[in-house]
């Protein structure tokens, strides 16, 4: 298997399930579920590899309209909407192709634009490499994953149930917190909407995705300002509300 080695089979797996409906591919929750999010940068330049299909040194369209299938031969192709926008967020220069820094191929020059760089995986260097030990001390395994599967699927999530089962709610203000510090994942100081769509991942990596809704409505719940984002006075009334 192409990536025999470096992401397990459970893994890949449970991200192309999250996506197989057109439509609802999003390249940051794939890297996070898939596990890229705790694999060093040699893993990382193999990945590009794997997917840079004509070994010319860069994805280009149709390499990344087949982009799941590399990771699962029996995958769907990204629709063109799901295509465009993967390259978009891939290509810097504007020059219709995503390159990796430092890999030379072809007319020899390294490319600002690459799989290695901001915004692709920026979220992925920043994921915790495991969610459990992130909390280690302040929540049980147990009560993770039972707040985790009460809300396993989609548009099932209700951020005072998971907090009341996950034990967080019940934690001293230190506690929160620290867990409000792990969830800002950039260190900005607040935590955007971004990093809400991956809120659950912080417990669990393999976690599923919040979607839209979800994401917009815990957004809405923390929001007390109004300012997009939820600061850490914010978060903390959230879970003790």
């Amino acid at each position: 298997m192409a990536f025999a080695g470096l992401l397990s089979d459970e893994d890949i797996s449970a991200a192309v399930q999250a996506c197989q409906a057109p439509g609802t591919f999003d390249f940051k929750s794939f890297f996070a579920q898939v596990g890229l999010t705790s694999s060093s940068e040699e893993d990382r330049s193999k990945v590009f590899r794997v997917l840079d299909q004509d070994k010319s040194g860069y994805i280009e369209e149709e390499e990344l309209k087949l982009f799941l299938q590399n990771f699962s031969p029996g995958a769907r192709e990204l629709s063109a909407a799901e295509t465009k926008a993967l390259m978009a967020a891939g290509d810097k220069d504007g020059d219709g192709k995503i390159g990796m820094e430092g890999y030379k191929r072809g007319m020899g020059s390294g490319e600002r634009h690459s799989l290695l760089s901001p915004p692709w995986f920026s979220l992925a260097s920043t994921q915790p490499k495991e969610s459990k030990m992130a909390f280690a001390g302040t929540l049980t395994d147990a009560d993770i994953k039972a707040a985790l599967d009460g809300c396993a699927a989609a548009d099932s999530f209700d951020h005072k149930k998971f907090f009341k089962a996950c034990g967080m709610s019940g934690k001293t203000a230190e506690e929160v917190k620290k867990a409000f510090f792990i969830i800002d994942q950039d260190h900005s100081g607040f935590i955007e909407e971004e990093e809400l769509k991956l809120f659950l991942q912080n417990f669990s990596a393999g976690a599923r995705a919040l979607t839209d809704k979800e994401t917009k409505a815990f957004l809405a719940a923390g929001d007390a300002d109004g300012d997009g984002m939820i600061g850490v006075d914010e978060f903390a009334a959230l879970v003790k509300s």
